[in-house]
Parts: structure tokens; C-alpha cells; sequence
């Protein structure tokens, strides 16, 4: 009974979020902000493992933030808009609705390919992009977009150097998706090969972001006898494609790339991740003692209880937080360039251990320069190494 009343009550919170935001909507002077409420562009759920976690994280800071009596006199509200598939233009057009006719303050998160486009047309209309869920565009000399996890072309140095130096891997293989995220690992891994003394032995595209079957795509990875196989893959993809190695048997070491690096994404039924090496970004969301993996948990269970704790969910809440944090030391007279220069005036933001602590500056808008080499021991990542910033 204390679940369903829970469940209830998480689910009036996003009721009177959008609620608000519809009854506010003729106060606001077409900036996002109107007496009561921030409108963000944030999207709904599509079916996607990382991206509705990732999204529902950062909603969840801000109903902790509303449930707390809002900013300012304000509380969070978000729009209700879905894209048609992951096609770069399906995704490009919801952003760009949502900032042409929902006249949001800002968006959050966002993803692949179209990231590039949805930024330019953020940039041009002057609405800030929060953290998008991607190393593919770069916030230098950007005063409109503010950048989260570590660039992939770091990561994959450390990566590979550390396979082929510590490990002692020199058979690789890769499978990726063909777009701008898998191409960049496939590069960097033909990139560092000479340099750290290893082998591409095989290269497999998957082009289809939700596979059903790819046992045909690991026979041929297994067939070139890697060493290791590079997952440069979006989740569905990924557990795909470990179902498959499942299937077939194989023992060798599985290597998971960028964000895909949760347990979630690697674990299957039936077959066993341990031993896959993985660059994190972020604690374990389950065992992990920080005290911010321990307020996410926390909220997590007040507002969505019974929802899978995974690492998704634990970067929306806290970027989701770090957005909160530039509303309210910008102030009661909130505009986006305030907030902006809020965001530019943060020095040693705590993260309670969820990544190290946050500067900014006019000149700095990148989040988490830093990340861990890990590896799945009895179905969890666990660090390897400490921070390291490529």
C-alpha cells in the first residue's frame, strides 16, 4: 500500500510539474522563466535504456528541488514532447520545438549525432544546453552549451594503452555503431595501434540501434581470435551483442566504451560480464558510500520507488543538480544570461564524490574531465584505479 501512495505521489509531482507550466505559460516573456515556474526541454521517455535514464535523472532534481519549495519562489516544469525514432532529424526537430515553440529556458541532456546541429541552433537563438550525454561536441569557445563527461578521444588513449601496456592484450577487435560515437573509438583504435604495439583484428559494424539477433557479427569478431573486443555500442546494442557471446561460449575480455559502462547495459541472462573492462565515469549507484551516490539513492526512492538504481539515472540527477545549483545563485531576477554567468561562477562545486569537484569560468564550460578504469567482478564495476584525467 505505502508503494502505490508513493508511486501516486511521484507521479502528481510530474502531473503539477507540467501543470504549472501550462497555467504559468501566459506570465512568461518567452524566455522559459514566468512568475512561478522554469520551463526546461527535457524529453520523454522513447524506450532507451541510457536516454530515459538519463532523462528521468534529471527530472528527478528537479522534483527534489520543487519538492523543497522550488528556487526562488519558482519550482521546475518540463514539456512533453517525444521524437518519432533516434534518426538525427527526428531528434534535431524535437530540440528545436522545443525552442522555437515551447520556448524553454534551457534544454538538458540530449545525444548522438544531431548533437552538433541541435547546439548550433541553440547558440543561435541563445538558449543555454545543458550537459548533453555525449563527448561529440566541445564547449570551447562556447558561451551557450556546458559539457559533462570526459572526451572520448582521451578515454580511448588511456583505454587502449592500458589493454595492450597492462594487460597485455595485442589481438583487438572492435564492434560500433557506423556513426559519429563508434567511428571516433574505431579510429582512435586504429589511431594507437603502432604506437602501443597491438592488433585490429576485426572491425564490425551494427547499424541497427536495437537489435534482436547478433550472432552473426560475434562469430565474425570471434572468428579474426581477439584478445579483447571493443564495445563502441549503445546499450541495446551491447546486450545484444554479450547475449551473443554468451551463446557462443566465448571467454575472452569484453572492453565496454563511453558511456556505456554500467551494469545495466552489460549484464545479460545467461552468460557472465565479469571480467569486462570498462572506463567509468561514475560510483557505483548501488554499493557506492559518496555522500552524492547516497542523497541520488535517496531521492530515487522518495520519488520513484522500485526504479532500477544505474549510473544513467545517477548523471542525469547529478547534472540535474549542478542546473539547479547556476538557478539559484543567479538569483530571483533570473534570465539565461544570469544564469550563465551563475554557471561561469561556480568554483569547487561538490559532487559528493560522484566525480571531482566542478569549476567553471567564462573560458571553462567542461563538467568531468576525469574518469576510472574498472572492471565487472561478480556482476558490479569495480574501480580499478583512481580518477584519471586523459
Amino acid at each position: 500500500m505505502r508503494t502505490r501512495v508513493r508511486n501516486g505521489a511521484a507521479a502528481l509531482l510530474a502531473a503539477l510539474a507540467a501543470g504549472l507550466g501550462a497555467l504559468d505559460a501566459r506570465q512568461d516573456d518567452g524566455s522559459g522563466v514566468a512568475e512561478a515556474t522554469i520551463r526546461i526541454g527535457v524529453e520523454s521517455a522513447v524506450g532507451s535504456l541510457s536516454l530515459d535514464g538519463e532523462n528521468m535523472g534529471f527530472k528527478l532534481a528537479f522534483e527534489e528541488a520543487n519538492a523543497a519549495g522550488g528556487v526562488h519562489g519558482r519550482r521546475f516544469a518540463w514539456t512533453d514532447r517525444r521524437r518519432q525514432s533516434s534518426a538525427p532529424a527526428d531528434v534535431l526537430a524535437v530540440a528545436r520545438q522545443m525552442i522555437d515553440e515551447d520556448l524553454v529556458f534551457a534544454l538538458v541532456n540530449f545525444s548522438g549525432p544531431a548533437i552538433g546541429d541541435i547546439a548550433a541552433h541553440a547558440r543561435a537563438r541563445r538558449v543555454p544546453l545543458m550537459f548533453p550525454h555525449t563527448a561529440l561536441v566541445s564547449s570551447e569557445g562556447e558561451r551557450y552549451l556546458f559539457t559533462s563527461f570526459p572526451r572520448f578521444e582521451g578515454e580511448a588513449e588511456v583505454m587502449f594503452r592500458y589493454l595492450a601496456k597492462d594487460r597485455g592484450l595485442r589481438r583487438i577487435a572492435i564492434a560500433h555503431d557506423p556513426n559519429a560515437y563508434g567511428l571516433t573509438f574505431r579510429d582512435a583504435l586504429r589511431q594507437h595501434a603502432a604506437r602501443f604495439e597491438y592488433r585490429v583484428v576485426a572491425e564490425v559494424p551494427v547499424p541497427v540501434r536495437m537489435p534482436k539477433d547478433l550472432s552473426t557479427e560475434f562469430a565474425t569478431i570471434a572468428a579474426a581470435a581477439p584478445d579483447a573486443v571493443v564495445m563502441a555500442l549503445y546499450p541495446e546494442q551491447a546486450q545484444a551483442l554479450m547475449a551473443a557471446r554468451a551463446r557462443a561460449g566465448w571467454q575472452g575480455r569484453m572492453v565496454s566504451a563511453g558511456p556505456l559502462t554500467d551494469e545495466a547495459s552489460l549484464v545479460v541472462p545467461g552468460g557472465s560480464a565479469d571480467g569486462t573492462l570498462g572506463f567509468c565515469h561514475y560510483p557505483d549507484p548501488e554499493r557506492s558510500d559518496a555522500p552524492g551516490v547516497a542523497r541520488y539513492r535517496e531521492a530515487l526512492n522518495r520519488f520513484h520507488p522500485g526504479r532500477r538504481l544505474d549510473r544513467y539515472t545517477l548523471y542525469g540527477y547529478t547534472f540535474g543538480r549542478l542546473v539547479v545549483e547556476g538557478v539559484e545563485q543567479a538569483g530571483r531576477a533570473l534570465t539565461r544570461e544570469r544564469f550563465i554567468d551563475a554557471m561561469e561562477s561556480l568554483k569547487d562545486w561538490d559532487a559528493g564524490g560522484v566525480m571531482p569537484n566542478v569549476s567553471f569560468s567564462a573560458t571553462n564550460h567542461h563538467a568531468q574531465r576525469a574518469g576510472f578504469i574498472c572492471e565487472m567482478q561478480g556482476g558490479r564495476l569495480v574501480a580499478l584505479t583512481d580518477w584519471i584525467q586523459p
